[in-house]
């Protein structure tokens, strides 16, 4: 935090297959929208760090195996 300004960092997971850079797009304006209303806050910077990617249930998860 600097001033009236919050530059974040997030670490997550995502569910597999995805459009990795589109939920990462999503997840960095929710952060904005969440930050500046409940702090005020501008966030000029949102990085988001993915983690670890997982299998969905519909793509093998449940058997726990990768085909």
């Amino acid at each position: 935090m600097h001033h009236d300004t919050a530059r974040v960092q997030v670490h997550l997971e995502l569910g597999y297959p995805c459009d990795i850079g589109a939920r990462c797009g999503q997840v960095r304006r929710q952060v904005v929208r969440r930050v500046r209303a409940l702090v005020g806050m501008a966030v000029p910077e949102v990085a988001v760090q993915v983690e670890r990617l997982h299998l969905t249930p519909e793509h093998g998860a449940a058997q726990g195996r990768i085909e």
